[in-house]
């Protein structure tokens, strides 16, 4: 068996009295596309902002590819993680968000070429040639010279996804990436993702309520509520026969609102 490419040991996260985290603990093997559902405010992004270091952990340990995130050998045991060393491992990770998240005052191919240029040295000519390679493959390429105030929701979106395979992440994560989107718009996104999943082998984390999409995406769902996990199991087993109450109740609303699970 190989080391998993996420290990998240009984992590505690609070913003204030709130504990939106609590005593987390899951593993994520290479490759695995996992699908993380359940009501606003159970944790579901909590999680994915914590592996991009934009949040960091009250308890716990995180290892990426048997690496530690948050902390770092020194002296024969382990101490909090410098700014270097969490640079470094963000390099494993890409994000994409809800909201888009692009330079407004950047074209497109500049939001692409950007972080490597940046963070990896690479050089404008070769970062270029990647980010047109990306454009191509999530079907913006005509749009590299647009401007994001130029293009649609989906668009950005697409962009998005570009920007955060430009550093090449063994890792990616998508929270909620169709949601601020008009519904003709998201199948495009969704498409690109399916795409990503079969034709790469980055491990992938979804955040999503598009049940539909995650039960045809996922090797694996976890139902998250009150910063717990409450179950896992493959996709069919969680949309068709949920042995958690709690999931059952949350199935129920999203097909009552007319979601497709």
């Amino acid at each position: 068996m190989s080391a998993p490419a996420i290990k998240v040991d009984n992590i505690t996260k609070s913003f204030g009295a709130f504990r939106v985290l609590d005593g987390l603990s899951l593993q994520v093997m290479p490759r695995e596309k996992l699908a993380l559902i359940g009501p606003s405010g159970s944790g579901k992004t909590t999680i994915l902002r914590i592996l991009m270091t934009l949040e960091g952990i009250d308890d716990g340990h995180i290892q990426i590819d048997g690496e530690h995130l948050y902390h770092m050998q020194r002296n024969g045991g382990l101490v909090s993680a410098d700014e270097r060393h969490l640079a470094k491992m963000r390099q494993k990770i890409g994000m994409v968000f809800q909201l888009f998240n692009l330079f407004p005052h950047k074209s497109v191919i500049e939001n692409v070429t950007l972080a490597p240029i940046l963070t990896k040295g690479v050089k404008r000519a070769e970062a270029e040639k990647k980010a047109m390679e990306l454009l191509e493959m999530v079907g913006m390429a005509d749009k590299a010279k647009a401007m994001p105030s130029q293009l649609s929701g989906g668009q950005k979106q697409r962009v998005a996804i570009a920007r955060a395979l430009a550093l090449s992440p063994k890792i990616m994560l998508f929270d909620e990436v169709t949601s601020a989107l008009d519904p003709e718009l998201v199948e495009e996104v969704l498409n690109v993702m399916r795409k990503l999943a079969a034709e790469t082998d980055m491990t992938m984390l979804l955040v999503t309520h598009e049940m539909g999409f995650a039960h045809d995406f996922a090797d694996r769902v976890l139902f998250f509520d009150r910063g717990k996990i409450i179950e896992e199991g493959k996709p069919n087993e969680i949309f068709r026969h949920p042995k958690q109450e709690r999931t059952q109740a949350f199935l129920k609303k999203i097909i009552a609102a007319g979601h497709r699970v």
